[in-house]
């Protein structure tokens, strides 16, 4: 009877190696294309962070500092209560510090947003309480934040445009409870205009930098 002869040729070992080259660089080329992938979806996702969380930040200053002055005690009938005023605290380059019930609890207090260097600070607390003006207090608002700046302008009139004031109004700074002996660049603000800088790092690019401008007439007179 006739044997079936097959080939026992197989393949040599320098085509398992060069195979084993192409698959290497084509894995090699799928890791790289997925790695770009998910560090341009790390990135911009944090990007939207910063600038999610700023944007949030400053709408929260925003809508606190707007409602100054509004003290639900001088509305008390019975019994009677001395008149609240002074809606402007402190008024710094970097901070500052209103007086009312911004939160509507019922209760006037102080409202301080400042600047510590590396986040947004919002801190409550007492009028005579020197904490109430420490920066370093209370709860961060947002953080990758390079800068946090206040202006402070007179109202305008029919024949003066509206003023600039130098802060700190009234020489009255942060840290400390605030004289309220004079104050008069205080209670002539009516507009302040809020600017915020975010910063956020990205990997392989330049730094990307994002500002915010709110302007806000406090409706609260004195």
């Amino acid at each position: 009877m006739a044997k079936i002869r097959g080939s026992q040729k197989g393949l040599t070992m320098i085509e398992v190696l060069v195979s084993l080259m192409i698959f290497l660089v084509v894995l090699l080329a799928i890791y790289q294309l997925f790695d770009t992938s998910h560090a341009t979806y790390a990135s911009g996702t944090r990007k939207q962070d910063v600038q999610q969380q700023a944007r949030l930040a400053m709408d929260e200053i925003v809508k606190r500092v707007r409602m100054a002055g509004y003290f639900p005690e001088n509305f008390a009938a019975v019994p009677a209560v001395p008149a609240l005023a002074n809606r402007i605290r402190v008024g710094a380059a970097n901070g500052l510090a209103v007086y009312g019930d911004m939160d509507q609890t019922g209760a006037s207090k102080i409202f301080l947003f400042c600047f510590d260097g590396s986040s947004i600070r919002y801190n409550t607390g007492a009028f005579n309480a020197a904490t109430s003006y420490t920066c370093n207090q209370g709860e961060a608002l947002a953080d990758n934040v390079t800068a946090l700046s206040f202006q402070y302008f007179t109202a305008a009139t029919a024949t003066t445009p509206p003023a600039l004031l130098a802060p700190p109004l009234d020489a009255q700074g942060l840290g400390a409870t605030p004289d309220m002996t004079t104050t008069t660049a205080r209670d002539s603000v009516e507009t302040v205009i809020i600017t915020l800088t975010a910063r956020e790092t990205v990997i392989h690019q330049d730094p990307q930098t994002y500002t915010l401008t709110s302007t806000v007439r406090l409706r609260n007179a004195n």
